[in-house]
């Protein structure tokens, strides 16, 4: 895991879709941050949940969502895709003034879009303990 802060200039187009992927989030949440959203200027969200666990990432970006996963988890998370940094900043800014507690958050990179939701989810929950306890993780 590297905390090299990234320049639009720098990022890459791992893929051409500019979205978000929302995951697990209820109808009322859903309003909320499609509003935060619009004002950031990401129209496009992906919602999906723990029964698309199964589908990679890339497939879930090209619209081919499996949701015969049956492994069920609870938590909540936002994925941007070819999203530049300071509109997701000015998004995680206005989760915080609508008082939405910061779901796990990733950009995809070119190792996550090969990996399952299930890998993804897996690695930011370990990756926000081990923050929490001031340690390093090794993504798996």
């Amino acid at each position: 895991m590297t905390f090299k802060k990234i320049n639009d200039n720098e990022q890459q187009n791992i893929h051409d879709r500019s979205c978000m992927i929302l995951v697990n989030f209820n109808n009322k949440e859903l309003t909320a941050i499609k509003t935060v959203s619009s004002f950031a200027g990401i129209k496009d969200r992906i919602v999906v949940n723990s029964k698309n666990g199964n589908a990679k990432i890339k497939d879930i970006l090209d619209g081919n969502i499996a949701d015969d996963n049956e492994e069920v988890w609870n938590e909540k998370a936002i994925i941007f895709n070819n999203i530049p940094t300071n509109r997701v900043s000015g998004f995680l800014d206005g989760l915080k003034k609508m008082k939405i507690r910061r779901p796990l958050t990733a950009m995809v990179t070119e190792v996550s879009i090969e990996w399952k939701l299930n890998t993804l989810i897996y690695n930011l929950k370990e990756e926000r303990k081990a923050i929490a306890k001031g340690q390093f993780v090794d993504h798996k």
